[in-house]
C-alpha cells in the first residue's frame, strides 16, 4: 500500500468516526420511539379495605410503582388515567404528590370520577372533596409538568407523535359514567384531522371501548366518540383504565388499552413501547405487576372474577406491526406482466393509426362523393384528348 492510499483511508476512518459521534437534527432513532408508563386508578387513601380495593395499602402500592419504574431505562414520561385519589381531599393530594416527588421521569395525568367534587346542577350542593379548579391549581403548584390551563390538552413530545388527553368525568351528577362535551369532541376532532401523519396516542379515564359491559360506568356518547376516531388511517391509541381490567382490542389501526388498577387485583401498570417507521408502527406492551406479593393475593382473593381483570396474555405482555396504509409498498411487476403490457400498448397504438387511416380514406371518399355529377360523360375520343393535354403539360413542366 502506497502514501497516498494510507492517507486516503485515514480521512475515511477520521469522516466515518465524525459521522457516527456528530448529532443529525433530522435524524434521531430516539425520537422514532415513545417509551410511555401508564398507571391508573391508584386510589390514594388512608381508608381501610373495601370489598375489592386495597385501600390501606395504597401508599405503599404506588411507593412500589414508582421505585420500579425508575429502574426503567428511557422512559418519556409517566401518565396517570384518572382516580388518583379515592376522596378528593387536600391531604390525600398532598400524600400523593409526596411520594410522586421519589420518581425520576416527567408525569403527567388525566381526571377521573373520584378526582373532584361533584357539584349538583342546578344547586350549590357539591360532595365531600376539593373543586375540580381547586384541584386543578393545586396540581399545577405541585408538578411543574402540567402546564395547561385546561382538564384537556395536547402535546407533541417527539416529531412523529402527538398526545391526546381528554376529560371525560360528569361532575354535575353522582355518577360513574362518562361523557365527551361537544367541546372535546371538536377539540379531538381537530387534533387527528391537523396530525393524521403522526402516531396519535390518546389518554383519558373512561374507555369508548368497553372492556366488558357495565351500564353504570360506560361513556354515553361513545358512538359519536367512536366516529370520529373511525374517520382516520394513522395509527391511534387509546390508553385508559376506570374498569380496573386488563385488555387490548385492536380495530384496524385503532387500538384500545385498559389498564387495571393498582390498588385491586392484579394490581398492575403498564410500560408501552411505540416505534414509528415509515411503513410501519411496531407496538409493544410489558405488564408490571406489584412486588407486594401478599397484597396482590388479597386483592385476588376479595375479587370475583379475577381471571377476567387479568386478562389474556396477549391483554398484557404484546407486540405487533401495524402496516400504515398510505404508504403500501408496491410490488415489481413480473416479466411475463411486463411483455404483455408491452404487446398490449403496441396492438392500441396500431390501432389507433389503423382507424386514422380509416377515417382518412373515408374523408377522401367523401370528398370524390361529393363532386357535383356532370350532365354528361366524356366519350372516348374526348377522353384520348384529355389524356393527350395531360401529358404534353408535364412535358412543359
Amino acid at each position: 500500500m502506497n502514501f497516498k492510499q494510507t492517507v486516503r483511508n485515514l480521512v475515511l476512518i477520521v469522516f466515518l468516526i465524525f459521522l457516527n459521534v456528530m448529532p443529525s437534527s433530522a435524524f434521531s432513532f430516539r425520537n422514532m420511539t415513545l417509551n410511555v408508563v401508564q398507571i391508573s386508578d391508584v386510589h390514594l387513601s388512608d381508608r381501610e379495605d373495601t370489598s375489592y380495593k386495597m385501600l390501606s395499602s395504597s401508599k405503599e402500592l404506588l411507593e412500589d410503582a414508582i421505585k420500579t419504574v425508575n429502574s426503567i431505562a428511557g422512559v418519556d414520561f409517566v401518565m396517570f388515567t384518572g382516580d388518583m385519589v379515592d376522596i378528593p381531599t387536600l391531604d390525600s393530594y398532598k400524600s400523593f404528590f409526596t411520594i410522586l416527588s421519589d420518581l425520576n421521569y416527567p408525569s403527567l395525568n388525566t381526571f377521573g370520577n373520584h378526582d373532584s367534587a361533584v357539584c349538583i346542577s342546578g344547586s350549590e350542593e357539591c360532595t365531600k372533596g376539593l373543586k375540580i379548579q381547586e384541584v386543578l391549581d393545586f396540581i399545577k403548584k405541585c408538578n411543574r409538568n402540567y402546564m395547561f390551563d385546561n382538564t384537556y390538552y395536547a402535546f407533541t413530545p417527539k416529531t412523529d407523535y402527538r398526545i391526546v388527553v381528554l376529560d371525560t368525568v360528569i361532575r354535575d351528577e353522582v355518577t360513574s359514567n362518562g361523557y365527551l362535551s361537544d367541546e372535546q369532541l371538536a377539540f379531538l376532532d381537530n387534533e387527528l384531522n391537523n396530525n393524521q401523519d403522526k402516531v396519535v396516542v390518546i389518554f383519558q379515564h373512561h374507555p369508548p371501548l368497553e372492556p366488558f359491559k357495565s351500564d353504570d360506568h360506560s361513556m354515553k356518547n361513545a358512538d359519536k366518540y367512536l366516529e370520529i376516531l373511525r374517520k382516520y388511517k394513522n395509527p391511534i391509541f387509546v390508553l385508559s383504565g376506570h374498569y380496573h381490567t386488563t385488555k387490548i382490542v385492536r380495530e384496524k389501526n385503532l387500538v384500545f388499552i385498559n389498564t387495571p388498577s393498582l390498588v385491586t387485583y392484579p394490581n398492575a401498570y403498564r410500560y408501552i413501547k411505540i416505534t414509528n417507521y415509515r411503513d410501519r408502527t411496531e407496538f409493544k406492551s410489558i405488564f408490571y405487576e406489584t412486588n407486594l406479593k401478599d397484597v396482590q393475593e388479597r386483592a385476588k382473593l376479595s375479587t370475583i372474577a379475577a381471571t377476567t381483570f387479568y386478562g389474556s396474555h396477549k391483554d398484557r405482555d404484546v407486540s405487533f406491526i401495524m402496516r400504515k396504509p398510505y404508504v403500501k409498498p408496491q410490488k415489481p411487476p413480473k416479466k411475463e406482466k411486463v411483455k404483455k403490457e408491452k404487446k398490449r400498448k403496441n396492438r392500441d397504438a396500431q390501432d389507433e393509426i389503423n382507424q386514422e387511416g380509416e377515417n382518412l380514406d373515408m374523408q377522401e371518399s367523401s370528398n370524390v362523393i361529393n363532386q357535383p355529377i356532370p350532365d354528361e360523360f366524356p366519350s372516348n375520343d374526348a377522353a384520348q384528348d384529355l389524356l393527350e393535354d395531360m401529358m404534353q403539360n408535364e412535358q412543359q413542366i
